[in-house]
Order: structure tokens, then sequence, then C-alpha cells
């Protein structure tokens, strides 16, 4: 075992096998400051930040300048809640490199009145910078489109947003385009036509009772989420692990992603065993499966409402919740949201054929399985909290008491979702008013989708 091997299983998103290879280089006397910095990245992407915080720390004793080390501390202590020590540190970068954009931008996600004129003058300077990256360009028009949006200047907010979009997107266009095609050609089409091969009793996950999150990003995902971590039974959460998805990926993306790939002649079919262990495998890097004993465990990877069949197979007794908003609040709410590994969240027409082919699927697995998917509405939700928060935990099989409504107090509460500053204040009530000054955007596009003209 040696670091091209841990840094090339990070990179392969094996983050539970790359663990075990930077400990096991600890354990062997290894002296090396970067075995530190991979253990801190790796704890992050298994959501254990204290063991995270504690890496970097011994890092940056080492190397206190490191610009990614303390980029990644911050993160680390934002994910827990610990937002003036994270501000402080972005701050420290933007004195050690004024011109990267990076802390700018990071600022900005802990809160907009954060950023001060100097910094904005100094956000101006790099926008008008060549030689900086097409995510950087992104960023940039991303921190200038809140900026016009705080001051109420509507068109310049849209047409930065467009900018910011369009350069996030065409950064990274090689996976994006994959991820299209993906959604466009693959799983829009096969969600109801998949074969399974090498079948097998799915006995020892019966004890298992896992509870997807599943919808469209932006509508209480992460509010529900922290409601149900905070009950007095164990509860363990995954956050958004996309555990199902790469496990999937990985038997059919060599087949698919390929030159000469026919999709007239493609048949969507799945290796049960192979699948399970992969997907067991997955979740035990986050330790939040045990096949002995009765366990309930969360994953909101919102993706998988294409993935209700397949998950079916593996964990018969799992649960869906469903979490939905308005569906031109939902449009909007994405289009101005920073969500650049979603490839089909930077144009108004990719989100609403997203968006069109969900509303689809998750109505075809309703029928399908009436039983299992719970329809959380989240305008009714924050108007109802107590009667909804209880209906929840009844369909999860959980004992419910309000306090868990309070959970903002806590201690261990995490998340690296743009919504981790929302979840550590009270419950608000739906705002319906919010996006109105965006509904002329949809306009164009009302006789093209019934559920635009029906809003």
């Amino acid at each position: 075992m040696n670091f091209l091997e841990g840094q090339k299983l990070i990179k392969q998103k094996e983050y539970g096998k790359a663990l075990d290879v930077f400990l096991n280089l600890q354990k062997n006397g290894i002296k090396n400051k970067t075995i530190y910095f991979y253990l801190g990245l790796i704890y992050s992407e298994l959501n254990d930040f204290n063991k995270s915080i504690l890496n970097y720390n011994e890092y940056l004793k080492i190397d206190p300048d490191s610009k990614s080390a303390l980029f990644n501390l911050a993160i680390a202590k934002q994910s827990i809640g610990k937002i003036n020590s994270a501000k402080d540190i972005y701050l420290k970068l933007i004195t050690l490199e004024k011109n990267n954009i990076r802390p700018y931008f990071a600022l900005l996600m802990l809160n907009i009145n954060f950023l001060t004129d100097e910094h904005y003058r100094y956000i101006n300077k790099i926008e008008k910078n060549d030689k900086i990256s097409l995510y950087e360009k992104s960023l940039v028009y991303f921190i200038l489109a809140k900026k016009e949006q705080k001051n109420k200047n509507y068109k310049k907010e849209i047409k930065n947003l467009k900018n910011f979009n369009i350069s996030s997107f065409n950064s990274n266009y090689t996976y994006n385009q994959s991820s299209q095609f993906y959604h466009n050609e693959i799983i829009n089409n096969f969600y109801n036509k998949i074969q399974f091969t090498n079948i097998q009793d799915t006995k020892k996950n019966k004890n298992n009772t896992p509870i997807f999150i599943i919808g469209l990003p932006r509508s209480g995902s992460t509010l529900l989420e922290s409601i149900l971590t905070s009950s007095d039974e164990t509860v363990k959460t995954c956050a958004e692990s996309h555990v199902i998805n790469m496990s999937i990926l990985e038997q059919v993306g060599p087949k698919i992603f390929t030159k000469n790939f026919d999709a007239n002649k493609f048949i969507f079919e799945i290796n049960q065993m192979k699948l399970e262990s992969s997907i067991l495998q997955r979740y035990n890097n986050f330790n939040v499966i045990n096949t002995n004993l009765n366990f309930t465990f969360i994953d909101k990877s919102l993706e998988n409402f294409f993935n209700i069949e397949i998950i079916m197979k593996i964990f018969p007794n799992a649960k869906f919740l469903h979490t939905f908003r308005d569906p031109i609040d939902s449009v909007i709410s994405i289009y101005q949201s920073m969500l650049p590994e979603l490839s089909w969240t930077h144009k108004i027409e990719d989100i609403l054929d997203y968006i069109d082919n969900y509303k689809k699927i998750i109505n075809y697995f309703k029928i399908k399985y009436p039983n299992i998917i719970l329809d959380i509405d989240l305008k009714k939700f924050t108007n109802e909290t107590e009667e909804n928060g209880k209906r929840i935990y009844e369909f999860c099989n959980l004992k419910w008491n309000k306090k868990y409504l309070e959970f903002y107090k806590r201690k261990d509460l995490y998340s690296k979702t743009i919504s981790f500053n929302q979840i550590r204040k009270r419950i608000s009530t739906y705002d319906i008013k919010k996006y109105r000054p965006y509904v002329s955007l949809l306009d164009q596009y009302k006789n093209k989708y019934e559920w635009i003209k029906n809003t």
C-alpha cells in the first residue's frame, strides 16, 4: 500500500478503501504531512468532520499557510455550524491571496453580508482577469448575481445567473455531457424496463430499514433529514452519498459510454448479486448499515426516485420520503442555486425537462408502490410542522416526540449542502411571494408543460 494507490482510490471515490491505505501508512510509521491532508479529506467525505478537522489541524501545524488545507478545514467547520471560525479562515485566505475567488465565494455562502465593498472591488478585478478558469469565472458571476438579487436588480441578477450557469456547465463539459446523456437517453427511458440477473434472496437486508429522501433539490430534504436524525432512536445518515447511482453505473457505465453505443439495442441489465455487494460495501464506508441488527439509516441522494425498482430488490423494507414544493418555485430556486455537479441545472430548458420526467417517473412508482412512498409538501409541512412531523415518523416506524422539531439546537448537526445555514434556524413558514419577480422566465414554456399551465 502506498500514496499512489490511496490517491487513486480517492479519485474513484472509494473512500473506505482509501482510508485503510492512509491509516496503514500512518500505523507503519510513515512520516509525511500529506497523510494528514488525505485523512482530512477522506473523513470529510465520510461525514466524520471532527476527525477531518483534527487531521487538517495536524497538517497545518507543519504547513500553516497551506491554502488547500485551510480551505478544506473551513468547509469542514462550516459543515458542523462553526460559522465564525470558518469565516476567519476564509478572511485569512483572502489576505494570503487576494485574487483567488474561492474564499470570496465561500464567504458569500456563509452570509452575503460578510462581503464588504472592498471585497467586491477585488471581485470585479478578478472578473476582468482573462487567465482565470471557467469554474472560477462561474463563481464570480454567481457572487455578482447574489449581489444584484440582494439589491433587487432582477434583470442584472438573471444576466449574471445565465453567465454563471454557462460557465459552470462548460467548466466540466465532458462530465456534464455524459450525465445529460445518461438522464435523457438511458434512465428516463429504462427506469421501468430493468432486467435482473443472478437474483438472490435478500434476507440479510431485511433487518435494515433504509429511508430514501427523494425529489428535487431545494425542496426541504435537508430539513427532513435533520428532523429524522434527531430521533432518540439511532438513525444515521450518509447524506447525499450517491451510493445507488455509483453502484449502478459501475455495471452499465462501460456499456453506454462507448462510441458505438446503440440505444435501440441496449438492455438495462443488472447483476443483482454484484450490485448488492457494491451497495453494501459503499454504505459500510459510512457506518450506517448492519445486516444483523434492526437498523434505520437515511440516504438523501435525491435522484433515487429513478432507482426505486432497483432499491426494492436490495432493500425490501425501504421507505421513500418524497419532498416537493410548488413546481414553479422549484424551477427558479434550482436555477438560482449553486449545484455544479448536477448537469441538468444550468439551463431553464434542461431543468424543465428534468422536472417533467421526474413527475412522470415518481407518479409511475407511486401507482406501483403506493404504500412505500410518502408525499411531503414543503409548504404544508412548514405550516403544520408537528402534525406532519408525527406523520413522517409513523410512516418510518419511529417513535415521535415534538422536541425533534428543535433539531437546530443540536451540537452534532451537520450538513454539506447549501442548506447548512438554514437548518440551524427555526422552521419558517413557506414564502409564497419569494419567486414572483422571476415567473416571467417561464412564460414561453406554458404551452409545452401542463404542470406550468395549471400552476
